[in-house]
């Protein structure tokens, strides 16, 4: 029997659509995957967009789930229409103060997270680069705080103990993907980045999130995820040697050196995707 839930995805994998097949997996919901070339999209997939979210400014994407007669778009929107239309097995603790928590926790990640790892992408000098991996390192560390803060370690290392929710479900995708793209366009790990700041509450989060069958089986093969995210990643320039003119001239002096120095750093390639 041919599910009636369709899943649309890039082909090369979102890691917004992959927090809906680990929601639906979770859910133990039938579904089937149509891909989408975001290059070239097809009429069909626009029409669909549009229907769902009739806003011209708005650049049709994925994910999109047809479920029935129903079309969403926006992961996050789409995992809790999951989670309230099929509240079994629950991905939200009964316990009101616990779901907020979560809410509370995927929130500073929806915050933080996506910007400090593709600043970290795009920065285009070493001093950049240093900069973005200090802020990312804020990021892991205001994360950890927030699992220590508002998450359990009854039963399990999840968010709510041993019980797994949306915060593993919404932030695992794009976790996965930095544990494997900036070791290889950046030379970070984030395991030596949580190791040395002794984040052990998040370490044992992380590892747990990433351990889950749901977003093992859903994670693409990871060759393919560092190629992709290749297009995110800016050439590294030096910074400019200052002539020796400038290097004695007054402080008051020296505004044409600061406009040289801009005028050889490019911006990112890309801005940062949400979906």
């Amino acid at each position: 029997m041919t599910a009636s839930r369709v899943l649309f995805d890039a082909t090369f994998g979102s890691p917004f659509a992959q927090r809906v097949q680990i929601a639906l997996k979770e859910k133990g919901l039938d579904y089937s995957v149509r891909q989408v070339d975001l290059a070239n999209k097809d009429d069909e997939f626009l029409a669909m967009y549009r229907a769902i979210l009739p806003d011209p400014a708005a650049s049709a994407k994925v994910p999109i789930l047809r479920d029935g007669d129903i079309g969403l778009v926006e992961s996050s929107v789409i995992v809790e229409y999951l989670e309230h239309k099929y509240p079994e097995p629950p991905l939200l603790p009964a316990d009101p103060a616990a779901a907020a928590g979560v809410r509370l926790f995927l929130d500073a990640f929806h915050r933080q997270f996506p910007a400090a790892f593709f600043a970290l992408l795009g920065a285009d000098t070493p001093a950049a680069v240093e900069a973005a991996r200090q802020k990312l390192q804020t990021v892991l560390e205001a994360l950890d705080g927030l699992l220590l803060a508002h998450g359990s370690s009854q039963g399990g290392d999840y968010f709510a103990g041993g019980h797994y929710t949306l915060a593993e479900v919404v932030a695992t995708t794009l976790l996965q993907r930095a544990v494997l793209v900036l070791p290889a366009h950046r030379g970070i790990d984030v395991w030596q980045l949580i190791r040395d700041a002794k984040l052990d509450r998040l370490e044992s989060w992380l590892q747990a999130a990433l351990a889950r069958p749901s977003a093992a089986e859903t994670q693409p093969d990871a060759k393919a995820v560092i190629a992709t995210f290749a297009a995110f990643v800016a050439p590294l320039k030096q910074e400019e040697e200052a002539p020796e003119a400038d290097k004695a001239a007054p402080a008051a002096e020296k505004p044409g050196r600061l406009a040289r120095l801009a005028s050889v750093m490019p911006g990112r390639k890309h801005a940062a995707p949400s979906a």
